[in-house]
């Protein structure tokens, strides 16, 4: 194992940065090199004003960061204090070639830069590492080390990550943020499994993602199969085909396909939600994302076409694909309530010289999906079954017979026995049972 000799932190320490150069660009680096480069200048114990300006800034950055409502969605606790945490937060952040790497593989001994590599973590180490108890002593700054506080409970598991820092090992550390950013993402990545398109074409995470599970789901089991064993297909060997889930309203196509974020929880898969009007960013997110480890699924929920609309056009040519091959971690997930996805009318067969190619163009874009899966209005007595299982699910107290009386006058005040419908029902007798015990 390659034993690497820590040179004294100066203020000039960050900017020999290779991989991680960003990083010297960041309020956070920009501050702490401040520091540095004051306490430098600094005569005996005795600190300048720049010097407790350049402290008390970086504080107030830290301060504020733990402070927005975003700090407490973390879900892994990375660092022991205030500033490693933060530090790791933009080291997870910096795509590099470095972090890309780590993303995708494990990095070996023998590889052409690993000297390169263990440079610049020895340098980042040695900023996690920084002594802040002692330099506030020394200048007496401060009365309070709010820097180095821990801000995860102790009883939180030493990971080897945090191990890694605390024996101040820049080859364990290496090897330990190369598998910490392979088992858990990178960038926006990181902790992120569900992402949404905003106005300018960026993805961005969705933070509060449905929680839904296969098990909630009633019946339609052969196409909650058949949807798990294509995405696990797409995870394991990046192989699975395109899915349209059609039918009626209210049968659980959407609910299927946000379930799959639960039940591949612990998998890299990641769904990105695409609005009809966002067609046209697909490509855009196939060169994007091709390269990248992780299987995606692009999923386009209620996708129906106007006879007027020329997106379906956008759509099929992907789906289609071109001379350039789509990626092979990418996969195309739609639902609809209409059987062929582009509306076609009888005037279209009459106005057109060729009528029967008008028509082959308006159906064929569902034939372009690999996999379709069809669900059907449930009749009562299976609309019944799935009160009954949500019910019980959803903790609703109430004698059987009342369920399905309730249950049956439900349905016919909204002409429909989904289970969407269902769902409804439940939602409403959980809120009396509520009232009612209140009341009690």
């Amino acid at each position: 194992m390659k034993e690497i000799k820590l040179k004294p932190l100066t203020s000039t320490t960050p900017l020999q940065l290779v991989f991680f150069r960003e990083i010297n660009n960041i309020p956070l680096i920009k501050c702490f090199s401040n520091i540095l480069s004051e306490s430098e200048k600094s005569i005996d114990n005795n600190p300048s004003p720049e010097l407790i300006e350049a402290y008390y800034h970086l504080k107030s950055i830290l301060i504020e960061d733990y402070m927005k409502p975003e700090f407490a969605l973390s879900k892994h606790p990375i660092g022991k204090s205030l500033w490693q945490y933060f530090l790791l937060g933009n080291i997870f952040n910096d795509e590099n070639s470095l972090t890309m790497f780590c993303e995708s593989q494990l990095v070996k001994t023998n590889h052409h830069f690993y000297d390169s590599m263990l440079q610049d973590v020895t340098i980042l180490l040695q900023m996690l590492n920084f002594p802040w108890d002692d330099f506030i002593n020394k200048y007496f700054i401060d009365s309070e080390n709010i820097i180095s506080k821990e801000i995860f409970p102790s009883s939180s598991q030493t990971t080897p990550l945090i191990e890694a820092i605390q024996k101040n090992n820049p080859v364990g550390f290496l090897y330990a943020l190369n598998q910490f950013i392979y088992d858990n993402g990178l960038g926006i990545f990181l902790n992120n499994g569900s992402f949404k398109i905003n106005a300018s074409g960026q993805l961005i995470p969705i933070t509060k993602a449905s929680t839904q599970t296969m098990d909630d789901l009633v019946g339609n089991t052969l196409q909650k199969t058949e949807i798990i064993n294509n995405t696990q297909a797409l995870i394991d060997y990046r192989q699975g085909l395109n899915v349209l889930l059609q039918g009626s309203m209210g049968t659980g196509k959407s609910s299927t396909v946000l379930a799959l974020l639960h039940f591949f929880r612990n998998t890299r898969l990641k769904i990105i939600e695409i609005k009809r009007d966002q067609l046209a960013y697909i490509p855009k997110l196939f060169k994007q994302l091709g390269n990248r480890s992780y299987p995606f699924i692009l999923f386009i929920d209620d996708l129906t076409f106007e006879t007027k609309d020329q997106e379906y056009k956008i759509l099929k040519g992907v789906l289609e694909g071109s001379l350039e091959k789509n990626p092979n971690n990418i996969r195309i997930y739609a639902t609809s309530n209409r059987r062929h996805l582009v509306e076609e009318r009888f005037s279209e067969r009459e106005d057109a010289v060729n009528a029967r190619e008008v028509l082959e163009e308006k159906l064929s874009l569902s034939s372009r999906f690999g996999l379709v899966l069809t669900y059907s209005t449930p009749n009562q007595q299976e609309y019944l079954h799935i009160v009954h299982e949500l019910a019980k699910s959803q903790g609703v107290i109430m004698d059987p017979s009342e369920l399905e009386s309730r249950a049956i006058m439900w349905e016919r005040r909204h002409i429909n026995t989904s289970g969407r419908t269902a769902e409804q029902l439940i939602h409403y007798l959980l809120s009396e049972q509520k009232r009612l015990e209140l009341k009690e």
